[in-house]
């Protein structure tokens, strides 16, 4: 799939080179710009999955919740997150639209950090505090990546010529539906792959023989002998519950090596808006000609 999508890109773009749309430029997506805010949408979509997968695939998976229990844990920081958005909305007049954007990213790098450190007993209530710190980085990184999108699209003249608003627009669309599928591809290959590499190392320390191995198979032994036929069948039983918390243990450090980099992607971009031109028109200015 990935080839065939690389060859149909190729070819329209080899198609549209030679036989140009006209309401497509794609000149206009030289400015460097343009691609590092098409990048901060990529971004964005990477870090909402702190919020919309991992934090629901762990109490899934470890904590046995159910759809609707992670949704009562999870889904009550949107109330909050709403007066959020329409706060940053204000204070983004008043201020510059990278900076808000900035600070949102640090505090969603700072958060999911602090999620890179969980362990199998956190539950739904474990998240409250961290979902709402998300929910105002995530409300922040949205309204000045959004702002500054919007200010570029008025920077670069792309109003002026009805190709250029087309082609900036759906550039724009072209990275925010890519990034939520290729993220969300990522993130879940890269759970699968930290998960077999957790899985191997923890069976290279949980081994027949080993004193740590045969004393926990003896303390479990011995908690589910009054709830077994006997001896051995509880001993059959304590080497299952040690192969589900082994497999539980390397889930729960692949979920929090994909807090981490989410944490990372967000630092990683802080460090690329450096890069950004200058704009020469803020919401300051806008709100003066009105």
């Amino acid at each position: 799939m990935l080839a065939a999508g690389l060859f149909l890109v190729g070819a329209a773009w080899i198609r549209r080179m030679r036989q140009p749309n006209p309401v497509v430029n794609l000149s206009f997506l030289k400015p460097r710009n343009v691609i590092i805010l098409a990048l901060a949408i990529f971004v964005f979509r990477f870090t909402l999955l702190s919020q919309y997968l991992l934090a629901p695939a762990f109490l899934g998976i470890i904590q046995d919740y159910r759809p609707l229990e992670t949704g009562q844990a999870l889904a009550w920081v949107a109330a909050p997150q709403f007066m959020v958005v329409w706060l940053v909305a204000l204070l983004l007049i008043y201020t510059n639209s990278r900076l808000i954007s900035a600070v949102g990213l640090t505090v969603i790098a700072t958060a999911c950090w602090v999620c890179a450190h969980l362990d199998s007993s956190w539950v739904g209530t474990s998240y409250e505090t961290i979902e709402l710190v998300l929910a105002v980085g995530l409300a922040c990184a949205y309204i000045g990546m959004l702002g500054s999108i919007v200010l570029e699209a008025l920077d670069s003249g792309a109003l002026a010529k009805a190709g250029d608003i087309c082609t900036f627009s759906g550039f724009m669309h072209f990275a925010r539906i890519f990034g939520g599928a290729a993220g969300a591809a990522l993130m879940t290959r890269a759970i699968s792959l930290r998960e077999k590499y957790h899985s191997n190392l923890l069976a290279l320390r949980v081994q027949a023989g080993d004193w740590l191995t045969d004393e926990r198979l003896r303390l479990l032994s011995a908690a589910l002998l009054p709830r077994s036929a006997g001896p051995e069948e509880a001993q059959y039983r304590a080497i299952e519950v040690l192969g589900r918390q082994v497999r539980a243990q390397a889930y729960t450090m692949a979920v929090a090596d994909g807090f981490m980099l989410v944490s990372w992607m967000a630092i990683a971009y802080l460090l690329l808006m450096l890069f950004l031109r200058p704009g020469r028109i803020s919401y300051k200015d806008l709100r003066k000609m009105t």
